[in-house]
């Protein structure tokens, strides 16, 4: 068999060398091998998978949509309607991420080819799923996929923001702000394809709650809710009441937060989707456990026990992209709070050195800590 370097495959593809070489380590160029410090990469497979002449991911000219809409209860009944095509293997895929069902879901993003276009929606399920499973190897192969820079694409405007919308979706999933593109700090999601609006309206609430803008958080989550129809909702939906409720937390309305909850549950736990549940756990303030308790006794031990696994294989993924990022991710002055407490300094020692008040380093502290996604100084030290 015939090989090609890098650099030639790069100059046929018309992409950065950094980009073949990211994809060869990330194993989605099929056949590559690594020889010494070098790439091979058969003279056969000319063109990179998901990618034309000019360099442009193809499937991003028509990405999937995630909006399956469905009536309560009747969620597989709507998965065996569909026609049997990749499509229904992602919305396999999907029901079974949303249901916890990690394995399964793996399984039928596997059955969806890098030519269909709604593989790189699987690709970012993919990854999500290896984490809940605590497959950090898949994980990080997986990364692989969304790591590109945007580059040329900028000649091309909705390819370049849906590669931004993966993009900031990985980064918002991981509590992590760094590089969020200017559309998404401004809320508009107009420059986005219909069919990819519901990913970046949930990444953008997701902005919102990393950045706690409740107010702005909760507008967005009740617009979408009045134009719901009652009765029907889709997977997207269920985070739409979640963030909803968890906006009229923080605006100290538990009537409203507790109406909002008990909806949702009343949607999607007949079809078992206990999945966006497990995952806001932890910011609802024992909500979620209340309504379960009231509604859903039988899904309460299901749900904690899902959070107990997965919590902290999250809390290891955000780790590991934050240890590679704190700079970027704190302020300076945080940035240097956090080097002081990782060397053993007290929050006295560190005002007196900085010339702050000793509630300015608490509060730092506790900016720091939720950033980073840890709790004490042992894991800020660990980080460091």
């Amino acid at each position: 068999m015939e090989y090609l370097s890098v650099e030639q495959y790069a100059a046929i593809n018309d992409i950065h060398l950094r980009t073949v070489q990211r994809h060869c380590q990330a194993g989605i160029i099929p056949g590559a091998v690594k020889l010494g410090s070098n790439w091979l990469i058969p003279r056969d497979l000319d063109t990179l998978p998901g990618v034309g002449r000019e360099g442009k991911t193809a499937q991003f000219s028509r990405p999937v949509t995630v909006s399956l809409e469905f009536a309560s209860g009747q969620a597989d009944a709507y998965l065996q309607s569909l026609p049997c095509d990749p499509a229904r293997w992602l919305a396999r895929g999907l029901f079974a991420y949303y249901r916890c069902e990690y394995a399964e879901s793996l399984a039928s993003f596997d059955h969806i080819p890098k030519s269909n276009i709604n593989y790189l929606t699987a690709r970012l399920f993919t990854m999500y799923a290896a984490i809940c499973l605590g497959d950090f190897e898949r994980y990080r192969q997986t990364r692989g996929f969304f790591d590109n820079s945007p580059g040329d694409e900028s000649r091309t405007p909705e390819p370049h923001y849906v590669l931004e919308c993966f993009q900031a979706n990985i980064n918002a999933s991981l509590f992590i702000t760094r590089n969020t593109p200017e559309w998404l700090k401004k809320g508009d999601l107009s420059v986005l394809p219909p069919s990819m609006r519901d990913l970046a309206w949930y990444t953008y609430i997701k902005y919102l709650q990393i950045n706690k803008d409740y107010r702005v958080m909760l507008a967005a989550a009740e617009a979408r809710i009045s134009k719901q129809d009652p009765g029907y909702y889709s997977l997207s939906d269920i985070y739409v009441y979640l963030y909803a409720a968890l906006g009229h937390l923080k605006q100290d309305n538990p009537a409203q937060a507790r109406d909002r909850m008990m909806t949702v549950m009343r949607l999607a736990l007949p079809d078992r989707f206990i999945g966006p549940f497990v995952e806001t756990l932890t910011i609802m303030q024992g909500l979620t456990e209340r309504c379960l308790m009231e509604a859903f006794p039988e899904k309460y031990d299901l749900v904690i026990s899902r959070w107990k696994g997965i919590f902290p294989q999250w809390l290891r993924a955000h780790n590991e992209f934050a240890a590679y990022s704190i700079p970027e991710i704190l302020t300076r002055r945080e940035h240097q709070v956090a080097m002081y407490a990782a060397d053993g300094l007290n929050n006295p020692q560190i005002a007196q050195k900085m010339f702050l008040s000793l509630s300015t380093v608490k509060k730092d502290l506790s900016c720091i800590y939720d950033k980073l996604g840890i709790t004490c100084r042992r894991e800020l030290k660990n980080l460091f």
